[in-house]
C-alpha cells in the first residue's frame, strides 16, 4: 500500500527536475546565442552600423556587414539582421522596411549561390552588389526616376561593395580566433580603422551636454592606436577616422586635420606610456582648435579630448596588449610570434620525436629476427623430419627404429647428409656398414636425400640471405632513428628563451651605429654557438665579417665566423638574416689532380669534398669497376649518395653499409666501385678512416709519411660488409694524401710500391695542397713514361689550425655573455 505513492512521488520529482533541466538549457543556449564571446561586440556593431547614414541618404554599411558575418559566424547571421533593423529602425529615414526587403532578397540569392556554387567568401561581393542592383532598381521604378536619386544609389552600391572587401579583411579579428597570432598588414590595419571609424558614425547625433559622442569615441580609438603603434598608426587612423565621420556630418570635414595632427602627437609621444599619449595628444588638439574654431568650440574640443583620455586611463591593460599583438613591430607582436613559432616547434619536434621511437622500433623488430636466428641444426631437424616422413612411414620397423633406437636413427641419418654434403651431391658415397644393417630401406633414403639436397642447401642460403637483408634494414632504421631524435633536439634547442643575451647582442651592435631589425640567439652552447642577425638593408657579407662577427666574438667569448646569409626577400620588407656560428679550431684545404686512362676526357674516378654543417669535413675518391661512362656512373651514384646521407647526419658505418646495400640490389650485373673516405673533427682533428677496397692513403707530417691501410671488398659485392675503421689525429700542417688505385699501382716495376710511394711523397716539399697534387701525379706520369694505363685520381687535404682574418672589437662596459644563465632559462 505505501509503494504506489512511493513512486508517484518519484515520478513527480523527477518531472520537476526535467522541467528545471529544460528551462536551463533553453536559458543557456539563449545566453550562448546573445551573450557569447563576442557576440555582444558583432551586435553593438551591428546596431550603431545600421544606424550610419552617408551623406543624410545613404546607408552602404549594413548589407556588407550582414554578407560577411553570414560567411564568417553563420549561426549569428540572424541575430546580427535584426541588430541592424533595429539601429535602422531609430533613425528618421525611415528604410527599415527597404533593408528588410534588402536582407531577404540577399539571403535567397545567397542560399541559392551555396546550392550551386561553392560556399566562398570571395563570391560575396557580387551576390551583394547584385542585392543592391535589384533592390535599388525596384525603388526607384516605384518612387519615380530622378538624376539625384540615381547618382545616390550609384554611390551605395559602389561604397557597399568596397565595404564588402573592408569588412572581409577587418571582421575576422573579431570573429576569428585562428587570427590571434597573426600580424595585421598595412592594408588591413587601414581596414580595421575604416571599420571602426563606420561603426562611430552610426554615434552621430548623440550628445552628453556640449560634446559630441561620436567625437569623443574617434578621439579614444585614435589615442588607442597611437599608443600601440606609434606616430605613423596614429595618424593612418586619425585621417581615416575624419574622413568617415565627415561624410556623415559636413560639418565634421575639420576633423580630418585635427585628429591626423593629434594622433600623430599622440604617437610620438609613446614613449611616455599612457601620460605621454595623453599629452601629446592634448597638445595637437589645443593647437589646432585654436585656428578652427572659437572660443566656445575650443573648450568644447578640449572637453571632448579629455573624456577620451580618461577612457585611455581607464582602459585595461589587457586590451591594448591583444591589439598591440596585430600590428607589426611592437613587442607584444614579436613575442606573440615567438610564442606561436615556439609553439609550431615543440609540435614539430614531438612528431620527429614519435617517427624516431617508430624507427627504433622497427630496428628493434628487426634486430630481434636476425640476432636469434634458426640455427642450422633446426634445419637439419626439419630435414630429417621430411625424410622420416617420406621413407619411414609406412615401415615395418619404424616404432623401434624412431622409438626405442631413436638417437641411432636420427644419427645415422645425419650422418648420411654430412656424406652427401662432403661429395657435393655428386660423387659416389659409401654407406657406412652399421646403417646398412640398422635401416631396411637404406638405398631409398640414400636416394632421397641426394634428390631433397639442394632444395635443403637452397633453403638455407635463402635464410642467410634475409637474415643478412634483416640486419641491413635494421641498421638503416637505427640510423634513421638517430638522426630524426638529433633533428628533434636541434628543434627544441632553438625554443630556448634567450631575450636577455639577445637585448645584449642588439644593444652593442647598434652602440657601434649599425642598424639592427631584430637579432635571435637560437644556441650559446660552447663550440655550437648560432645567432641570427637582422638587418633593415641587403649588408655585405664582407662588413658581416670585418664588423658584426668580431664584435660577436668578444661578447660570447668564442671565435664567430658568418656562416650563411639569407635575403632580402620581398615578403620580408627587404630585410637580410645574416647567421653566424661558432668558428671550428681547424680548417681544411683540399686540391685535386686527376688524368683519365689514355688521356681521354671522361674518368670513371669521382671524389668529393665537402664540410658536412656537423663540426666534420668528409673527403672520399671512389673508383668505379673499369673505365668510361658506366665506371664513372657508379662511382658518382656511390659518392652522392653516401654524401647525402651523412649530411643528413647519419652515422658513417650507417652511411656506408646503406649505399653498399643500395648498390648490391639496384643492378643485376657485377658492378662495384671502391669507396675511400676521410672524416675530418674540425674541432680536434682526430680524423676517421673508412676504407672499402681502396688503395692505402699517407699522412705526411714534417718529413715523415705515416701509410694508411685497411683491407675489404670493394662496395656493392656482397650483402653485407665489414667496414674496417682507423682513427688518426693530425697535428696542425698535416697533409692528407688519397689516391686511386691508378696512382698507387702506376710504378708496375717497384717491388713495394707502399714504399715507392712514401718516398716519392716525401721529395715533394710543397705544402699547397693543389700544387702537391698536381706534383704527385705528374711524378707519377713520368715513372711510367708518359702512358696513362688507368683513371688517376689524387685530392690531397691540409689540415691547419683556424685563424681569424680580424681581431675582437671590444665595446668599454658590455660584459661577456653568461652562457649558464642562458641555458637555464
Amino acid at each position: 500500500m505505501k509503494i504506489i505513492p512511493l513512486r508517484q512521488s518519484l515520478h513527480e520529482r523527477w518531472r520537476q527536475l526535467d522541467s528545471q533541466l529544460s528551462v536551463r538549457r533553453t536559458f543557456r543556449q539563449l545566453q550562448n546565442l546573445v551573450v557569447g564571446r563576442w557576440n555582444i561586440l558583432l551586435l553593438l556593431m551591428g546596431f550603431l552600423l545600421g544606424r550610419a547614414v552617408l551623406l543624410e541618404q545613404v546607408s552602404p554599411f549594413a548589407l556588407p556587414f550582414l554578407a560577411v558575418v553570414y560567411h564568417l559566424k553563420r549561426d549569428r547571421w540572424a541575430a546580427v539582421a535584426v541588430a541592424l533593423l533595429i539601429g535602422q529602425s531609430t533613425t528618421p529615414n525611415g528604410q527599415a522596411v527597404w533593408m528588410l526587403a534588402t536582407f531577404l532578397l540577399y539571403i535567397v540569392l545567397q542560399k541559392g549561390a551555396d546550392r550551386w556554387l561553392k560556399r566562398d567568401l570571395n563570391y560575396t561581393p557580387l551576390i551583394v552588389l547584385t542585392t543592391l542592383l535589384l533592390t535599388q532598381g525596384i525603388r526607384l521604378g516605384a518612387g519615380g526616376w530622378s538624376l539625384y536619386g540615381g547618382m545616390l544609389a550609384l554611390i551605395e552600391m559602389v561604397l557597399s561593395v568596397l565595404l564588402t572587401f573592408i569588412f572581409v579583411q577587418s571582421l575576422p579579428v573579431f570573429t576569428s580566433r585562428k587570427r590571434r597570432n597573426v600580424s595585421l598588414k598595412g592594408e588591413e590595419l587601414v581596414c580595421l580603422a575604416i571599420l571602426l571609424a563606420s561603426v562611430m558614425t552610426g554615434m552621430v547625433g548623440w550628445t552628453y551636454g556640449d560634446m559630441s559622442v561620436e567625437h569623443i569615441f574617434s578621439r579614444y580609438v585614435i589615442l588607442l592606436f597611437a599608443l600601440v603603434g606609434g606616430g605613423m598608426l596614429g595618424t593612418t587612423v586619425g585621417v581615416v577616422t575624419g574622413m568617415i565621420l565627415s561624410l556623415s556630418n559636413q560639418q565634421a570635414v575639420l576633423e580630418i586635420s585635427l585628429l591626423a595632427f593629434s594622433g600623430l602627437l599622440a604617437g610620438l609621444f609613446r614613449e611616455g606610456k599612457k601620460w605621454g599619449v595623453a599629452t601629446g595628444f592634448l597638445i595637437g588638439t589645443s593647437i589646432l582648435a585654436l585656428y578652427t574654431s572659437p572660443s566656445v568650440g575650443l573648450w568644447t574640443s578640449l572637453q571632448e579630448s579629455l573624456a577620451a583620455v580618461l577612457l585611455l586611463l581607464l582602459t585595461p591593460a589587457a586590451l591594448t596588449t591583444a591589439l598591440a599583438r596585430f600590428v607589426p613591430g611592437t613587442n607584444e607582436n614579436e613575442r606573440s610570434q615567438q610564442e606561436y613559432s615556439r609553439r609550431v616547434r615543440d609540435m614539430t619536434a614531438k612528431k620527429v620525436e614519435q617517427f624516431s621511437h617508430v624507427f627504433s622500433q622497427l630496428s628493434r623488430s628487426f634486430s630481434s629476427h636476425f640476432q636469434h636466428p634458426e640455427q642450422e641444426e633446426e634445419y637439419l631437424q626439419r630435414f630429417v623430419t621430411e625424410l622420416s616422413d617420406s621413407v619411414c612411414a609406412g615401415c615395418r620397423k619404424y616404432e623401434e627404429c624412431w622409438g626405442t633406437k631413436f638417437y641411432q636413427t636420427y644419427n645415422g641419418i645425419t650422418d648420411l647428409v654430412a656424406l652427401v654434403e662432403l661429395a657435393d651431391n655428386k660423387g659416389k658415397i659409401q654407406t657406412p656398414r652399421s646403417w646398412k644393417d640398422h635401416c631396411v630401406k637404406s638405398k631409398d633414403m640414400v636416394a632421397l636425400i641426394r634428390d631433397k639436397y639442394e632444395t635443403y642447401q637452397r633453403d638455407l642460403a635463402w635464410q642467410e640471405r634475409l637474415r643478412e637483408t634483416q640486419q641491413i634494414v635494421s641498421e638503416q632504421l637505427s640510423g634513421m632513428s638517430k638522426v630524426m631524435m638529433d633533428w628533434a633536439f636541434d628543434i627544441r634547442r632553438e625554443t630556448q628563451v634567450l631575450t636577455t643575451q639577445e637585448e645584449q647582442i642588439q644593444q652593442a651592435l647598434e652602440d657601434l651605429g649599425l642598424s639592427i631589425h631584430r637579432v635571435d640567439v637560437m644556441s650559446l652552447e660552447e663550440g655550437n654557438v648560432e645567432i641570427e642577425v637582422t638587418l633593415p638593408h641587403d649588408d655585405d657579407l664582407e662588413s658581416c665579417r670585418k664588423i658584426i662577427a668580431p664584435l660577436l666574438t668578444d661578447i660570447v667569448g668564442e671565435h664567430i665566423t658568418v656562416y650563411e646569409k639569407e635575403g632580402p626577400l620581398s615578403e620580408n620588407g627587404g630585410l637580410t638574416t645574416i647567421t653566424f656560428g661558432s668558428a671550428q679550431n681547424y680548417e681544411v684545404k683540399a686540391g685535386v689532380a686527376k688524368a683519365a686512362k689514355g688521356g681521354r676526357w671522361l674518368s670513371g674516378d669521382s671524389y668529393s669534398y665537402t664540410n658536412l654543417g656537423t663540426g666534420k669535413y668528409a673527403v672520399a675518391i671512389s673508383d668505379g669497376m673499369g673505365n668510361g661512362p658506366r665506371a664513372q656512373e657508379e662511382s658518382q651514384a656511390a659518392l652522392k649518395m653516401l654524401e647525402q646521407l651523412l649530411l643528413a647526419g647519419m652515422e658513417e658505418l650507417t652511411a656506408v653499409k646503406t649505399v653498399n646495400a643500395i648498390l648490391g640490389m639496384r643492378k643485376t650485373d657485377e658492378v662495384y666501385a671502391t669507396v675511400d673516405l676521410a672524416l675530418v673533427d674540425l674541432d680536434t682533428a682526430r680524423t676517421t678512416f673508412l676504407k672499402i677496397g681502396s688503395t692505402p692513403s699517407f699522412i705526411k707530417r714534417g718529413n715523415d709519411v705515416i701509410p694508411v691501410t685497411a683491407s675489404n671488398l670493394p662496395i656493392g659485392i656482397l650483402e653485407d660488409i665489414d667496414v674496417d675503421t682507423v682513427t688518426e689525429r693530425l697535428m696542425p700542417g698535416d697533409m692528407l694524401i688519397m689516391m686511386t688505385d691508378g696512382v698507387f699501382d702506376a710504378p708496375r716495376q717497384a717491388a713495394n710500391k707502399e714504399a715507392w710511394m712514401k718516398r716519392a711523397i716525401h721529395e715533394i716539399r710543397i705544402r699547397d695542397p693543389q700544387a702537391f697534387a698536381d706534383l704527385l701525379l705528374e711524378k707519377v706520369v713520368r715513372e711510367r713514361g708518359g702512358h696513362i694505363d688507368d683513371d688517376m685520381t689524387v685530392v690531397v687535404t691540409k689540415v691547419d689550425h683556424s685563424i681569424p682574418n680580424w681581431a675582437t672589437i671590444s665595446i668599454p662596459g658590455m660584459p661577456r655573455i653568461r652562457r649558464k644563465e642562458a641555458l637555464s632559462n
